[in-house]
């Protein structure tokens, strides 16, 4: 096996890469659109991207995208952990935008992947001195990944980062046997603000992304991140062309009273999920309905329709998310030592 680097999507074996990521069913943050959209249009600045892609008898087995950053710890997520970043650049995998950070790979067994795993976390900290980088890492690992086993063992530092949230719709063929799922006084809410909503005359649209609907999205997240001091994570005009980059990718969710916007997200999508990715509201209550919980409403019953298996809440928010089905899935960081 031999580890490939390069410092744009492009100049990848595209179809090999996408074979991979289709192939072990990742999500949309490492398919080739997503990342030509990021490399493109980044919502947090960096300073080069690596594409590393394990190939073996001349095919490519995994994939892996990082971020060299001059300010390794933008959010202050790593320090919170006890992984300190030190004021050397950081190289990091995924982008602090994907709350799914694993190694893509072709189907196979234990021994194989821990091989290809080893390989790769070989070429990382190599790469790291080549770079210049104190550090080299991947941050939101999902807790029983074996790439934190095999990061320990390595002498890496682990350590809890973040909480995300999952739904699971298997067993929610329809909106209604997804409200069943959920306690009684939930399901009612739920039930009163649509019925609330629809004599306001509000309406309800999904519809693919325009720069115009974007700009709207953007000022509702913006405004509603501002709450938690994160409003810079979503800076225009980046994020829209972002989002316009993503094609088939990203959808648009609405809320509105006439031409008033009350919220708005966009939404992602790949084969087996769709994300809740970023939105806001206006207002908390309007008409004694929440635009917000007919935004997740909306979402929940897209999701269904779609016939996704999955949707995936991103982080934070612990209560309202469990109150409404999703599950819990900590996430671990691993970094390597910071170098002197």
């Amino acid at each position: 096996m031999q580890v490939v680097v390069t410092g744009s999507i492009d100049g990848t074996d595209l179809d090999g890469w996408a074979r991979v990521v289709a192939a072990d069913a990742a999500p949309v943050h490492y398919t080739p659109a997503y990342l030509r959209a990021y490399q493109e249009h980044p919502l947090s600045p960096y300073t080069a991207v690596r594409y590393l892609t394990v190939v073996q008898d001349g095919r490519p087995v995994a994939v892996l995208p990082c971020y060299l950053q001059q300010q390794g710890d933008p959010y202050g997520a790593l320090a919170g952990a006890g992984l300190p970043t030190g004021d050397r650049p950081a190289l990091l995998g995924h982008s602090w935008y994907c709350y799914d950070t694993r190694v893509p790979m072709l189907p196979t067994g234990a021994e194989q992947r821990e091989a290809v795993l080893e390989v790769l976390l070989d070429a990382l900290e190599k790469l790291r001195i080549a770079e210049g980088a104190g550090v080299a890492g991947l941050v939101n690992v999902a807790e029983h990944d074996p790439l934190l086993a095999l990061a320990r063992r390595r002498g890496w530092r682990v350590a809890p980062i973040v909480d995300r949230y999952q739904l699971p719709l298997q067993a929610a063929p329809t909106y209604e046997s997804y409200l069943m799922t959920l306690g009684t006084r939930t399901r009612r809410t739920l039930r009163q603000y649509a019925r609330r909503a629809e004599e306001a005359g509000v309406t309800l649209t999904i519809e693919a992304p325009t720069p115009a609907r974007l700009a709207s999205v953007c000022a509702l997240t913006r405004l509603t991140a501002a709450k938690y001091g994160s409003a810079d994570m979503y800076p225009e005009p980046a994020f829209t062309d972002f989002v316009m980059g993503l094609g088939e990718h990203a959808r648009v969710a609405r809320v509105d009273q006439g031409d008033r916007p009350l919220a708005a997200a966009v939404l992602l999508l790949d084969e087996q999920r769709l994300h809740m990715w970023v939105g806001g509201a206006a207002e908390a209550t309007v008409d004694r309905f929440s635009p917000n919980y007919l935004l997740w409403a909306m979402e929940i019953r897209a999701a269904i329709e779609l016939g996704k298996s999955w949707v995936e809440g991103g982080r934070s928010n612990r209560t309202m998310k469990e109150r409404y089905g999703m599950r819990q899935l900590p996430l671990y960081a691993c970094v390597t030592a910071e170098a002197p």
